[in-house]
């Protein structure tokens, strides 16, 4: 390995720093504006660091545009800056300024230098050709991933809720009344509140179990069953209860005691957990109703999120969706069978 290639190793790895930063950096942005506006240039942005961080490494279809994908980049990130994210909108761009002087100014003569010494290698003979292709093939695909992120994101934080019901007053609203993040799930159930209120009573890893994929959940050592009938016995919520998300001993009981601390119940309507959200039932007739678990955080800019936001805007939110639509759905079809039966 070349003194080059440790340089270039260093600067791609300094971009892609830049560019994970940008998934809190949108969060922030799309908390106090219409994701409309603010979705292409945090998509050009984040998007424009990946390629570039992967075009600096060699990647194949990205190398011979790097320079102008990051400056692309840039452009893209300080207006997102300037216009959005005002209370660290400086910082920002002082950052953004430097890792593009760092890599234009002072290294784009080396690591061209170096990927064109290592494309003549790779030609005369790939010692490892098959890991390259991977590489370059998981790094291609993550960009894609990244690009659908940002395309659905907004469609997967408000799935099956309305415009309303977004806006509306529900219990839990008053725990962080300037939310600045916030995601609404909902959907339409053909029975009465009442015949929908008991399913979500008695949610818990040691009730009824969540009624999404719990095929998953037992894949990853949580054991969850999901209950197919109303037990009596666990339709008393009070707030000072446990929902519990795993068993105690978890992970040998590393996690402690996992789970929802219970802070508001409306009996018949609403529970509310603290760290997930609140769970309500609204009733639309006699013979429907309508199902709404909300979510609300701060949102605030701090190096914590900053640090952790890659993982939600990757990993958690995806997850999270995947599993609460599961769940939503699960409650529908066990609420409209125990009509039927």
């Amino acid at each position: 390995m070349t003194h080059h290639t440790v340089r270039r190793i260093i600067v791609s790895a300094i971009v892609l720093f830049h560019a994970f930063a940008h998934a809190s950096i949108g969060v922030w942005a799309v908390a106090d504006h219409d994701t409309w506006v603010v979705e292409p240039l945090w998509g050009l942005a984040m998007l424009g660091y990946f390629a570039a961080a992967f075009g600096i490494l060699g990647v194949p279809l990205l190398r011979d545009r790097w320079k102008e994908t990051i400056i692309v980049a840039t452009c893209a990130s300080i207006l997102l800056l300037l216009v959005f994210v005002s209370d660290i909108s400086m910082t920002g761009i002082i950052v953004d300024i430097a890792v593009l002087v760092m890599a234009i100014v002072w290294e784009s003569q080396a690591i061209d230098e170096d990927v064109a010494f290592e494309d003549r290698a790779v030609a005369r003979e790939m010692r490892h050709p098959h890991l390259h292709r991977f590489a370059w093939a998981a790094s291609i695909l993550f960009l894609l991933y990244a690009a659908a992120v940002v395309a659905i994101r907004p469609l997967y934080l408000r799935w099956g809720s309305t415009p309303d019901e977004r806006t509306a007053t529900l219990p839990g609203d008053d725990v962080t009344p300037d939310a600045r993040y916030r995601v609404d799930h909902a959907i339409t159930i053909h029975a009465p509140a009442s015949a929908v209120w008991p399913w979500i009573a008695q949610l818990g890893q040691d009730r009824a179990g969540f009624y999404s994929y719990d095929w998953l959940e037992r894949l990853v050592g949580d054991d969850i069953h999901n209950a197919d009938r109303i037990h009596p016995e666990w339709q008393r919520r009070q707030p000072g209860d446990f929902v519990r998300a795993t068993q105690p001993d978890y992970l040998g009981g590393r996690l402690g005691d996992a789970g929802w601390w219970v802070t508001d119940v409306v009996p018949g309507r609403a529970m509310v957990l603290r760290d997930w959200g609140a769970f309500v039932v609204d009733s639309i007739d006699d013979s429907t109703s309508r199902l709404i678990v909300r979510t609300r955080g701060s949102g605030e800019p701090s190096l914590v999120a900053l640090l952790l936001g890659p993982i939600n805007v990757f990993v958690f939110e995806p997850a999270h969706f995947i599993m609460q639509r599961g769940m939503l759905r699960g409650v529908r079809d066990r609420a409209e069978r125990s009509m039927r039966s």
